[in-house]
This record gives C-alpha cells, structure tokens and sequence, in this order.
C-alpha cells in the first residue's frame, strides 16, 4: 500500500529516535560483503487497557518478499512478545486487512484472535478535519 505512505524520512528518524521517542522496533538485516541490507522489521509501541492495563500495539511487521518463510517474521513478532512478557503487558494487538489471507491464517496458528470474529470489535480512525472538529470540543 505504497501509494498510502506519507511518512518523510525525517519524521520517522525524529519519531523513533529523536528526544520523544513514539515507537520502538527491531529490524533484521542481511549481512553481506562486509555491508548489511533491511531485509525486515517490526514497529511496536505501548498502549492501556482499562480492562488490563499495559499492552503493546504492533503497528507494522514486514520482511522483504525473497526473505520470506525462514522465520524472520516469526522472530521479529517473537522480539515484541517477548519485550511483552518482560515488561508485564497484558495483551499484544495489531490489526490485520481483511484481503491478507496469508497472514490471518499465520496469526491464527500462533494463537491470535481475531476480535472483530469472536467479539465484533470494529477499528476506528479520525483524520485531517475530522480531528480537527473534535478537538474544538475540548474544554482543556
């Protein structure tokens, strides 16, 4: 969904790595000729329940294409639940589109459930003016 990404370079950089840091990830990279490549990552951050309490929401888990189905993704998700069990989270969510079949069916083998199946949930999202509107309404 590239023609989706509006993100500069810069944003990410500052984001992830600047002062203020939103989101944590790993990567794993292909060491070659004295040079590494990205060949994957995983993009994660912190949430709360009200219900449990401290969580993690995986926003991005991707490997490139020729390194997929050896694992990586597999350890990449393993790195976030393991950041997970340390830091005593209760829940790992992540959302998955719909027409991503492979990826349902992955999720499901390693225990995932998928709540707009099992409890109707449904994912939100505000943007652009609609934030906007909202925040007006703000008595702060």
């Amino acid at each position: 969904m590239e023609e989706q990404v509006n993100m500069k370079v810069e944003t990410l950089r500052e984001d992830g790595f600047g002062e203020e840091k939103y989101f944590q990830c790993f990567v794993a990279e292909n060491q070659e000729n004295d040079s590494s490549k990205l060949i994957g990552y995983v993009l994660y951050y912190y949430i709360y329940s009200t219900w449990e309490g401290k969580c993690i929401y995986m926003e991005d888990l991707y490997v490139s294409p020729a390194y997929r189905g050896r694992g990586i993704g597999s350890r990449l998700m393993g790195s976030v639940c393991k950041v997970a069990v340390e830091k005593k989270c209760a829940r790992v969510h992540f959302a998955v589109l719909a027409w991503n079949k492979s990826s349902i069916d992955y999720y499901k083998r390693q225990g995932a459930v998928n709540l707009t199946e099992t409890e109707d949930w449904h994912l939100f999202r505000l943007v652009g003016s609609a934030i906007d509107k909202m925040a007006a309404k703000a008595d702060v």
